[in-house]
């Protein structure tokens, strides 16, 4: 019986490549050269992928990209807003969307197909991106923060010091949410939590620019970190290269600020917005005491704020967010990925 088993074991090893089931299939979706990112600002973007497979001298010869507005339109090829049909082809780099227009914060799925010189492959698994804000107008958030130096031994000049922002603003969502998605700068650099959860795993976000000509934002979904009735959306705010170090005057481009607003849709159509304004609170009488970029970060645990970014905290006797100059640069959404820690 053993022998039996081995010997079939051995034969289907044996076998040539296209009598496998599933020999050859498209893998590695990117749009922009990412994997299923949210926030791409360009209207026309770009589609790659890979092809594996156990056949030697595989030779693409054509591909097929579907795009829709829901996965479920995309399995059943209806209501498609790109089909690009069967194109003749070994490309599989770089490919420019060319169907309908795509919308500001609009959601998208997509799948291919390819044809090569020995067989044809099955649709790919769905991938999927979301749009950026198109346009300045769709910003209804203002840049918030606290626009003073209220700790001891805090200093614009010289050697810079500056304890870091903590920010927060309850909201209710008493219905159910379908899709909510946060677009957020905070600069120098921020890290974002809804009720008391990281957003992301990004550090030192959003990427360093010229903050007088460009300025970055990153887009979230964290509609899996809603939760029913109260919630919180807290931030906290670090110098980073914006409030400037080592009191190099050229690089001081003022106190830390943030800009954030979250746009939650609901099951029954409806939508809500939560931005930043002066109704959020801010202190800086936390832990982290001091940072930057040259000489770290100076954490007192005797001012650990427990659950400060939870909506149950009491936040008494934290203040109302002063409404910050914008700064100088083009907003413009992030087209790379954050540092991550990896290990």
């Amino acid at each position: 019986m053993k022998q039996s088993i081995y010997l079939a074991l051995l034969l289907l090893a044996l076998l040539p490549a296209g009598c496998q089931k599933n020999k050859t299939a498209v893998t590695a979706l990117k749009i922009e050269m990412q994997e299923n990112p949210e926030g791409v600002a360009t209207t026309n973007p770009r589609f790659s992928w890979q092809i594996t497979s156990g056949t030697p001298d595989l030779v693409q010869q054509s591909y097929q990209i579907q795009v829709a507005r829901t996965e479920d339109d995309l399995k059943r090829g209806h209501n498609l807003v790109w089909d690009s049909g069967v194109v003749e082809s070994d490309l599989s780099l770089l490919i420019p969307y060319e169907g309908d227009d795509l919308l500001s914060r609009g959601a998208y799925y997509w799948r291919v197909k390819v044809t090569c010189n020995h067989d044809e492959t099955a649709w790919s698994d769905i991938h999927h991106w979301s749009m950026a804000l198109l346009n300045q107008s769709e910003w209804q958030a203002a840049w918030i923060g606290e626009d003073a130096l209220s700790n001891p031994g805090e200093t614009a000049s010289e050697n810079t010091r500056l304890a870091a922002r903590y920010l927060r603003k309850p909201f209710t969502a008493n219905k159910k949410v379908t899709r909510a998605m946060l677009y957020i700068s905070g600069l120098g650099s921020y890290e974002a939590y809804l009720n008391g959860k990281r957003v992301s795993e990004d550090v030192f976000a959003p990427m360093v620019s010229w903050y007088p000509e460009r300025v970055y934002y990153n887009v979230y979904d964290v509609t899996s970190l809603l939760q029913k009735n109260e919630n919180l959306l807290g931030v906290k705010l670090g110098n980073g290269r914006f409030f400037g170090m080592r009191g190099d005057d050229t690089q001081m481009f003022g106190l830390p600020r943030l800009l954030a607003q979250l746009e939650i849709e609901y099951s029954d159509g409806s939508t809500d917005m939560i931005v930043s304004d002066n109704s959020w609170k801010v202190t800086s009488r936390g832990p982290i005491i001091a940072n930057n970029e040259f000489d770290g970060e100076e954490y007192d645990a005797r001012l650990e704020m427990e659950r400060w970014n939870r909506s149950d905290f009491d936040e008494r006797n934290w203040v109302e967010a002063d409404i910050m100059d914008a700064p100088a640069g083009e907003l413009t959404a992030q087209s790379n990925p954050n540092m991550r820690v990896m290990e």
